[in-house]
């Protein structure tokens, strides 16, 4: 794989030097591993759209994606719903 060079201020630069050095790592890896850890649109809206098709096929949820766009956070609220659930179903009181 060829090396790339990114143009920053110096500052920018400097601060990713203290952080790589900090981490014991290079400038480089800390940009790779920082750009891994972010999803580009597609793929943000690929899993999206991938959790909730797990969700209706699993939980036999019937809302649409209009639903669930109308509703904040609302992968957030079924993943609670059914945690709770699983924790109900193992006897667990503290849910």
């Amino acid at each position: 794989m060829a090396d790339s060079t990114i143009k920053v201020p110096d500052t920018t630069r400097d601060h990713l030097a203290t952080l790589a050095r900090e981490r014991g790592t290079t400038i480089g890896a800390l940009v790779t591993e920082l750009a891994a850890s972010q999803l580009t649109a597609v793929q943000a809206q690929e899993k999206v759209a991938e959790s909730r098709r797990i969700m209706r096929e699993r939980m036999h949820s019937t809302l649409t994606d209009e639903e669930f766009d109308a509703t904040p956070n609302a992968l957030d609220k079924v993943y609670e719903v059914a945690a709770a659930n699983a924790r109900r179903a193992l006897g667990d009181t503290a849910a």
